[in-house]
Formats: structure tokens, sequence, C-alpha cells
């Protein structure tokens, strides 16, 4: 009896580290763009769609490795991006993060920045209504923290943005992003878009758990 439940707790410990590991898995495709070779950008190629002039480039500043993606906005609201897309359901808690460095400290106004955005959608792959997220009203994104005039340059700053599907999701859309009210360049390097788990999911799997490690001292004493 005592070898079958050590069995099953072993059993359920895997169980519970594999929803931990899954839950971590980097969801984005060539997530530092180290795959891009092609100038000067090449859209849906290793999984970035670049738009408004944005795209890769190779670069000793690098976070890691040599590329980054570089979204140089002129000024005048161009907002140049990258994103990615993947099936979504509603409930499920998507964060994102990356490092950004911007070349030079930009003009200190509230609309010139770099920044990760989330949003989700009513139809697969990014179509039908713009559901925005359970966070913010309908068909508005959810952005996080800034690179902006209050960062230094030529340093690289984590970013982040965590946000939760709306009721009728289908679809994840994920970007850089940079609002170019006035001229600035950031790079983004060394990105990461995981699945957080459902706190039910882990509360199950910690609850079988603790519930065999007690029957099994009982079963000793």
């Amino acid at each position: 009896m005592e070898k079958r439940v050590s069995i099953l707790l072993v059993c359920l410990a895997i169980s519970t580290l594999a929803i931990s590991a899954t839950s971590k898995a980097n969801l984005l495709v060539d997530p530092g763009s180290e795959g891009m070779v092609t100038s000067p950008t090449a859209n849906g190629v290793n999984g970035w769609t670049f738009f408004n002039g944005a795209g890769f480039l190779t670069t000793g500043l690098a976070h890691s490795g040599t590329n980054v993606n570089n979204l140089s906005g002129p000024g005048g609201f161009t907002v140049p991006g990258a994103f990615q897309t993947f099936p979504a359901s509603a409930g499920q808690v998507y964060t994102m993060t990356a490092f950004a460095l911007q070349t030079a400290v930009p003009a200190a106004v509230p609309n010139t920045w770099g920044a990760l955005q989330i949003t989700y959608f009513a139809g697969p792959n990014g179509t039908s209504n713009n559901l925005g997220t359970v966070e913010t009203s309908p068909g508005n994104a959810k952005v996080g923290n800034h690179i902006d005039s209050t960062s230094p340059a030529l340093v690289y700053i984590p970013l982040s943005v965590t946000a939760t599907a709306p009721a009728g999701t289908q679809s994840i859309q994920v970007f850089d992003l940079v609002l170019d009210q006035t001229p600035t360049t950031v790079y983004f390097d060394d990105q990461t878009l995981t699945l957080v788990p459902e706190p039910s999911t882990v509360a199950m799997a910690l609850t079988g758990l603790l519930s065999l490690v007690a029957f099994a001292k009982r079963r000793r004493v």
C-alpha cells in the first residue's frame, strides 16, 4: 500500500511540475529575432509581423545574440510596431515581457514612449471584434510600463504587461509598440509570452498532493 501511495505522490508531483512548466513556456516565435536574415524586413517571417516602418536590426547593442526588433518613430504619431498572434480563450491570463533600450532620451512629452501591448479578438487570428481585455473597456488594449523620457539612454529596461481574456475571445495579439509624438527609437529583445496557470488548476493539484501526503502519514502511524 505504501508503495502505491509513493507512486501516486510521485505522479501527482510530476503533474504539478508539468502544469507549472507548461504555463511558463515561451509561446513567442523567434523572441529575439535571431532568425531574421532578410533586410529590411520580411513580414510574418519567424513569427513577427512589422508595421509602420518597424523591422529587425543586427546590432552590437542587442540584449543577447545580435538581433533586435527595431522600432524607430520619426515623430508625428507614425506608431511603428511588431506583433504576433495566437489562439486564446475567455478567462486566460497572459503575461508578455521584454527588455527595451532607447538609443537616445526622447523629448519630455507624454506621448513619446515604447511599451508592450496585449489585446484580444472575437475571431481567430486577430479577426472580428477587438475585445480589448478584461482590465480595459471593449476595444481598448492593455499597455504595460513605458520606456520614455524618464528612462536612461543605452540601458535595457525590463517591460511587462499582463491581461485577461474577455468573454468570447478566440485569439490574442501581443505587440512591441512605439508612440512617437516626437522622434524616438526603441530596441526590443529577449521577449516572452507566457500563459498564467489558472488558480483553480494549481489549487486542485496542490490539494490533491497534500491529501495524499496526509494519507501516507496516517498509514505509517
